[in-house]
């Protein structure tokens, strides 16, 4: 009878001692080498950089529009409250700013600065129109939206222009030429570079202009918008490749 009792006392005995230590072993497997992965939203790269310290690895995926404020993470893998080993990477991607801008004003511009202002803001030059009104030649003195409009990026601006008198330019070639060598040549005629196009070509040197909506010697109005069609040989524009 003490004999059972103490062969029962010993098992629960191992049984207890197995259960604490698996307790241990999983708490300490858990506190040591697993981490909740904290909420990096709304943080700059460098202020998630001094959040997770050494736990975690950040990899920057790029930049995208947001309705987060420019230089702010948008978004994370894993999300936060995961439990990741140490060590692990966070990947994250960056906010350009929200995907709505407001048209800035651009009268008084010429058309190569309004250009440049509004390429850097994702807006495209749809029409020119032209006029004579007694303004500085070759200013813009409106434009449709008007300034001041909330719009989106890759939208269309529409210019009005004011000349002194209705000129025509012939179209110069620029075949052949650099991106940089063509917009040089255009500008001295006063036209502008408007859209460039890129087609995978491993026949022509990279950035070569081989295309223009306008051809070699037709009259243009000065300040047309010239697009561009330009060779490029990235793998991920292959299937831009000209016929």
């Amino acid at each position: 009878m003490n004999k059972k009792i103490i062969i029962t006392i010993g098992s629960l005995a191992i049984i207890v001692g197995i259960f604490l230590a698996g307790n241990v072993g999983l708490k300490f497997f858990f506190n040591d080498y697993l981490y909740e992965t904290p909420n990096l939203k709304g943080l700059t790269i460098n202020e998630a950089k001094g959040l997770v310290e050494t736990n975690f690895k950040l990899i920057d995926m790029g930049e995208h529009y947001s309705e987060f404020e420019k230089g702010q993470i948008y978004s994370q893998l894993p999300i936060s409250q995961k439990h990741i080993k140490k060590g692990r990477p966070i990947k994250v991607w960056i906010s350009k700013g929200m995907d709505t801008i407001i048209l800035p004003d651009l009268k008084g511009k010429n058309m190569q600065d309004a250009r440049v202002i509004l390429s850097d803001l994702g807006i495209k030059v749809d029409r020119v129109s032209r006029t004579m009104e007694g303004y500085t030649n070759n200013k813009i003195i409106g434009t449709d939206p008007s300034e001041g409009t909330v719009i989106s990026r890759g939208s269309p601006v529409s210019l009005l222009v004011n000349v002194s008198q209705i000129e025509n330019i012939r179209m110069p070639d620029i075949l052949g030429f650099s991106i940089k060598e063509g917009e040089d040549i255009l500008r001295e005629k006063n036209l502008v570079i408007g859209d460039i196009r890129k087609v995978y070509r491993v026949d022509f040197p990279i950035d070569t202009i081989i295309d223009t909506n306008y051809p070699a010697g037709k009259d243009v109005l000065a300040g047309s918008i010239i697009n561009i069609t330009v060779t490029t040989q990235s793998e991920e524009e292959k299937t831009l490749k000209a016929e």
